[in-house]
């Protein structure tokens, strides 16, 4: 397989003169990372997992984290940029091939600056810098306005079977910025899946559900098992935005921040 990967190769390499600016984006966020910093028209191929509007159109060229080498030739990419590495992904064969890698540290508000700089100076954008100032400004205040008391909450991103999430992941400090704390953090780490024994034990005031519908979070309320929750102060059906670590995290943390400090 290698041997006909490098003849390929070595077939398409006039077409790889000049195309630094062909991108292959294996992530969801790095994809609105790109567009964010202007690079849309760079873009020549996705994962499986980039389902937004904006690149639907575009060739798959590998899944969440892990190219496909012969669809990365393919499509005479110079370039694959992702914040997510799959076990099985052969990043070897591909940089034998003259594919540069570029493996993005995504994991927390402050990084998004650091990412759209970095991704300008790779594409040579020239409107990047600009898009990362802004950024840090609207993070900056957002730290400013973060509330000093925060209100204990529950953060749920499915309820068959209940998943939270724990202090080390980027939803727990974004949460923290506009005024939350995860009552369920101390059940895990990362992301994991909470017993409904340790949901009866907390006593939320908040309860925040997150890519779950209406209809979703209330058939869960109304099992017997949970209907203490129903107690809460407040519901928040938060959009999925809040599932992925992209500049549209911040104005939801800020929307977020505003509508409790409305209480």
């Amino acid at each position: 397989m290698l041997k006909i990967l490098q003849i390929i190769f070595c077939l398409l390499l006039p077409l790889f003169i000049n195309a630094a600016e062909r991108v292959v984006s294996l992530s969801p966020a790095v994809t609105e990372l790109v567009i964010f910093a202007g690079g849309r028209a760079q873009l020549c191929a996705r994962s499986s997992a980039c389902t937004m509007p904006e690149v639907k159109h575009l060739p798959i060229a590998g899944d969440l984290g892990k190219p496909f080498p012969e669809a990365v030739l393919r499509h005479r990419a110079a370039l694959i940029i992702s914040d997510i590495v799959h076990p099985q992904a052969n990043w070897q064969v591909l940089q034998r091939c003259g594919i540069k890698i570029e493996l993005l540290n995504n994991r927390s508000i402050d990084d998004l600056p650091r990412n759209v700089r970095r991704i300008g100076k790779l594409l040579a954008l020239p409107g990047s810098e600009a898009a990362a100032a802004g950024l840090s400004g609207q993070i900056a205040e957002l730290k400013r306005r973060r509330p000093s008391r925060l209100r204990p909450a529950v953060v749920l991103f499915g309820v068959s079977p209940l998943i939270s999430c724990g202090d080390d992941t980027f939803i727990a400090a974004a949460l923290d910025l506009a005024g939350v704390e995860n009552l369920a953090a101390p059940a895990g780490k990362k992301y994991f899946v909470l017993t409904p024994e340790f949901l009866c034990t907390v006593r939320p005031e908040l309860l925040i559900f997150i890519g779950v519908t209406g209809a979703q979070a209330e058939k869960m309320l109304e099992k017997s098992s949970f209907r203490h929750l129903r107690r809460c102060r407040r519901i928040f059906l938060a959009p999925d935005i809040w599932g992925r670590l992209t500049p549209g995290m911040i104005p939801a943390v800020a929307e977020l921040q505003r509508q409790l400090a409305a209480e």
